[in-house]
């Protein structure tokens, strides 16, 4: 098995800043900072209707850990400067530096970077808001963030390439974390010892891993 396409996909893009500057910015920035540190149970359909269900601790200024219910294998973590990418069963390992994508503004939307050139839009459909999230730099990408507009509750987001539909995130449960510091010690880290093995993943699913030789050097 491979590193899933889709999954690192749509978690390469969620590693930017943004400029905030207009109202809908500013709405925008205060219902993430009100969304998170957050405990996060999601399902993730790509543009072929592959369903994936995961689990994900966010906690704010770029650190995340995403872990996907088994047979994935997949581990996903940013420590606030380099989001690593392990597949568990494969021992394999890749390390990007943040500032990648136009989803970095569920991760770190206090990273500002004016070079981005991001337009915000806010729209109200019935019972929710969505925000429409361009940029220059990223040219046929667009993110939607949507929220409930009875409590503003994060419900979900989308992201579109060149028009289509690409990958849907619906969040099935979200919990609202007090304080990070009561988390793992290494909730936002990936260590040597975490390296194809139970030890890399710290979410509620019960798994085995049996690795397969790759016969290739990471």
């Amino acid at each position: 098995m491979v590193i899933n396409k889709i999954s690192l996909h749509f978690f390469l893009y969620l590693l930017t800043g943004y400029l905030f500057s207009t109202e809908s910015n500013e709405d925008f920035l205060l219902k993430l900072n009100n969304s998170f540190p957050a405990e996060i149970f999601f399902s993730q359909k790509d543009s072929n209707n592959i369903q994936n269900k995961g689990w994900m601790i966010v906690g704010g200024k770029g650190l995340v850990r995403v872990e996907f219910e088994p047979p994935n294998h997949l581990v996903m973590v940013s420590d606030g400067k380099w989001f690593i990418i392990h597949d568990a069963q494969y021992d394999r390992t890749s390390y990007l530096p943040l500032g990648k994508g136009i989803l970095g503004a569920l991760l770190y939307p206090e990273k500002l970077n004016s070079k981005n050139k991001i337009t915000i839009n806010k729209y109200i459909e019935d019972e929710n808001i969505y925000y429409s999230i361009l940029s220059e730099k990223y040219e046929g990408s667009e993110l939607r963030v949507h929220f409930k507009k009875l409590d503003n509750s994060l419900k979900g987001w989308e992201i579109f390439e060149n028009g289509k539909k690409n990958i849907r995130v619906e969040i099935l449960s979200i919990k609202k974390l007090k304080n990070i510091l009561e988390l793992d010690s290494n909730m936002f880290k990936f260590k040597e010892n975490m390296r194809a093995s139970l030890n890399g993943f710290l979410g509620p699913y019960q798994r085995e891993i049996k690795k397969i030789p790759s016969g290739k050097i990471n």
